[in-house]
């Protein structure tokens, strides 16, 4: 009698695939825990938050998961997206002179003393203004040099009748008025009132993309 043929082994299951790298998600997680806290930060005016120092260290992190992690089988497209977007914001940030950071929406800074009038204002995304006719000529002739920024908007400074101010205002694209004088276009730049001196005023203005206007009040 012959032997009844045995049926062929089951074929093995093909071997699980490796689980996905972390790494992507670590590093989207850590940036949006950074660019969260910077934001509220910022939006409750505890701190000047460096987003300066952020975005470059971002961009450094990136490069550096993405060479940890070369020699991994899997695609690397969310990092590679991550970079790209994150050199396109800096290239722009450079080239507009965008302030990043600084919030975004309408402001109106109003100082009421020179203690008041900080050094620098700045605004990511809006229309700011400046308002200074609340000080008087003689006490802004010894209040040095302000600057003001903002990327994407406006940025009006109004200024007290009959005040000695030296003013450099300048668009990467847009509009620059100073006093009553248009100029328009890419990379204007209009400057107005003697050269500074010690003792005297003098408004450094910028706007990446819009208008800056400094007028009389």
């Amino acid at each position: 009698m012959s032997e009844i043929p045995h049926p062929p082994p089951p074929p093995e299951a093909p071997p699980e695939p490796p689980p996905p790298p972390r790494t992507g998600r670590l590093v989207a997680g850590v940036l949006l825990v950074l660019i969260g806290t910077g934001w509220l930060l910022d939006v409750l005016d505890v701190t000047d938050f460096p987003w300066e120092v952020l975005l470059p260290s971002a961009l450094v992190l990136v490069g550096a998961a993405l060479l940890v992690t070369s020699r991994s089988p899997t695609g690397h497209a969310g990092l590679i997206a991550t970079g790209v977007v994150l050199t396109v914001v800096l290239m722009f940030g450079s080239a507009l002179d965008f302030p990043i950071g600084g919030g975004v929406g309408d402001r109106v800074e109003r100082p009421a003393t020179v203690g008041a009038l900080e050094t620098e204002y700045r605004l990511g995304v809006g229309r700011l203004t400046l308002d200074l006719t609340s000080l008087s000529a003689a006490e802004l002739a010894g209040a040095g040099r302000t600057r003001a920024r903002v990327g994407i908007g406006e940025l009006l400074v109004i200024v007290p009748q009959g005040v000695v101010v030296r003013v450099e205002a300048r668009a990467s694209l847009g509009s620059v008025r100073v006093f009553g004088v248009e100029a328009d276009g890419f990379d204007v730049e209009r400057i107005a009132g003697p050269d500074p001196v010690a003792g005297g005023f003098e408004l450094v203005l910028s706007v990446g993309l819009g208008e800056v206007e400094v007028r009389d009040g």
